[in-house]
């Protein structure tokens, strides 16, 4: 016992919480033959929840997520629905607070009683609340969350489909030192379990090209004034600075270092989102990163203009960043529940989610595929740059 508590010192809250994973995956057989049709589902209608932020920091993302969402749903009732089946989609507001997220998904989960999480807004409020989902035996599908820990250790009721942010960042610093000749590399990154895994990963990469970080520096969550860690990291004289944060601090950081009179490259792995743009203006020209989706930068298809002309005639409004995750998450959920036939139970999600295969929408993104052993996402990334105030791809998808 004592070794275990050691354990727990040292790891953290995110190992605890893939521990109860993996304990939990070893009795879901059993437990989810039990369960019957399982909570949520009737013979007409699938309960599913999301938690996503409507007020916070990120709502810029988290609301169009949301409709997204509702539009998906809302285009799968129409078209008959799940084997007869109609989606109802209840979603909460956590305010990219863990400790409110922990709240609604209990509200979601005891009250609401819905059958699946999808969609999970935040690797925070992931985190927190992966462990009373599991608990359940509610899938935890989708999560839009960056951390590995959405599908790793390997559990029946977990998928993910954001790409990990660990991957992002090692394909931002192989690009920046194969085709941009960085060799001095520095990083702010949020001070937190994602912001370090940001930053372990852009370690891993730099010792398999023998390069060591020049500087780091950390954030918190919500932070808006970086003229410390802009300045230190100027201070060490680094070529590129590489952004371990979320779209309104990358924004802040960019117009900081611009404050500072001190034109460093800037390259994010995350947050690819016109918010960048809006909020940071001019000091954003130039800025790089490594994205899954491609968001607006996409090409304009015959079947995404037919989308975005749905989704302004049902929100009154153009399509906006997020709204492309919400919708492929709510259509690849309806994909596995097709597969899993007539009797929908979290099992029978699981099994029939794993016979997906090279799942794609009109939106730009790596297709979905998962196996009985791998709920992964894609792990590659493409480099798009701001250009002319717009982001622009700059490269296919890449691996490091």
């Amino acid at each position: 016992m004592m070794n275990l508590d050691f354990i727990f010192k040292r790891v953290g809250r995110v190992l605890r919480c893939s521990l109860l994973a993996s304990t939990l995956g070893i009795a879901f057989g059993a437990q989810a033959q039990a369960v019957g049709a399982g909570q949520g589902v009737s013979d007409t209608e699938i309960l599913i929840g999301s938690v996503s932020d409507l007020s916070g920091p990120v709502a810029s993302i988290g609301g169009p997520q949301r409709d997204g969402m509702i539009l998906a749903a809302e285009e799968i009732n129409a078209g008959g629905g799940i084997h007869g089946r109609k989606i109802r989609l209840l979603v909460e507001d956590s305010s990219y607070d863990p400790k409110k997220g922990v709240l609604v998904t209990q509200k979601l989960l005891s009250q609401d009683k819905v059958f699946a999480l999808v969609g999970t807004f935040g690797s925070a409020v992931m985190q927190a609340t992966l462990p009373l989902s599991l608990e359940r035996n509610v899938p935890m599908l989708f999560p839009m969350a960056s951390g590995d820990i959405t599908y790793l250790p390997h559990h029946p009721l977990k998928f993910a489909l954001l790409s990990v942010a660990s991957d992002s960042m090692r394909v931002a610093v192989k690009y920046a030192y194969e085709q941009l000749g960085k060799r001095r590399m520095g990083i702010i990154y949020q001070d937190d379990e994602t912001g370090q895994s940001a930053l372990r990963a852009a370690e891993a990469q730099l010792k398999v090209h023998g390069l060591t970080l020049i500087e780091k520096t950390t954030h918190k969550r919500g932070d808006t004034n970086f003229a410390s860690q802009v300045a230190r990291i100027k201070s060490a004289n680094v070529d590129i600075l590489l952004l371990g944060t979320n779209p309104r601090e990358t924004a802040a950081i960019a117009i900081e270092s611009r404050a500072q009179s001190w034109p460093v490259d800037l390259l994010t792995y995350t947050g690819l989102n016109k918010i960048v743009i809006d909020l940071g203006g001019a000091a954003v020209e130039g800025l790089r990163g490594t994205t899954q989706f491609v968001n607006t930068a996409q090409e304009l298809t015959p079947g995404y203009l037919a989308l975005a002309e749905r989704f302004k005639t049902r929100f009154g409004r153009d399509i906006q960043d997020g709204v492309n995750f919400g919708y492929v998450s709510m259509m690849l959920f309806a994909e596995g529940a097709k597969n899993a036939g007539r009797n929908l139970t979290p099992l029978s999600l699981s099994q029939g989610l794993e016979k997906v295969q090279n799942f794609k929408t009109v939106f730009g993104a790596s297709p979905i595929t998962y196996t009985s052993t791998d709920h992964s996402p894609p792990h590659d990334a493409i480099v798009m740059q701001v250009v002319g105030g717009k982001w622009k791809i700059i490269t296919a998808p890449m691996t490091y």
